[in-house]
């Protein structure tokens, strides 16, 4: 990746107001930029500016399965039903779920290596459907992993 690409990347995580980082978010037509802000975000700052990155056109299904796991779609995928707890978190992961399940987000260029270990890969089997096979294997193709 650039470093032109990087450092953009950078400023939006670190150094931007966050309706200015949103309106980027949204214009942004750079899946790689996608990826990195999505690899790099503080999830503290809550689900808005990951549901403008998955809704973004460039969105590919590295970054929505990056975006699945760090919001704890692990949890999910083991106990699918909703969490009167945590209605915002429940509505989006079931939302985001749902998306891939359709096929929204298309393989793109972008690599993504699923972090669950063999164990937790091998248990995840037994209580998930074959549809769901999605979210336990790899994509091939260019790694971005790098903070």
């Amino acid at each position: 990746m650039e470093d032109k690409k990087i450092e953009a990347v950078k400023a939006l995580l670190y150094n931007t107001d966050i309706e200015v980082a949103k309106e980027s978010i949204i214009q942004m037509n750079d899946s790689e930029q996608l990826y990195l802000y999505a690899y790099n975000y503080n999830w503290d700052n809550g689900f808005d500016i990951p549901q403008l990155v998955l809704d973004n056109e460039s969105c590919e299904l590295s970054i929505a399965l990056l975006i699945f796991y760090r919001a704890d779609g692990i949890g999910y995928l083991i106990d699918k039903s909703d969490n009167e707890n945590l209605p915002k978190w429940s509505s989006f992961i079931e939302c985001l779920y749902e998306s891939i399940l359709r096929g929204k987000y298309p393989k793109g260029k972008i690599g993504f290596k699923n972090p669950l270990s063999e164990v937790e890969k091998y248990k995840l089997k037994k209580q998930i459907t074959k549809e769901d096979s999605i979210f336990i294997e790899d994509i091939a193709g260019e790694s971005l992993d790098i903070e």
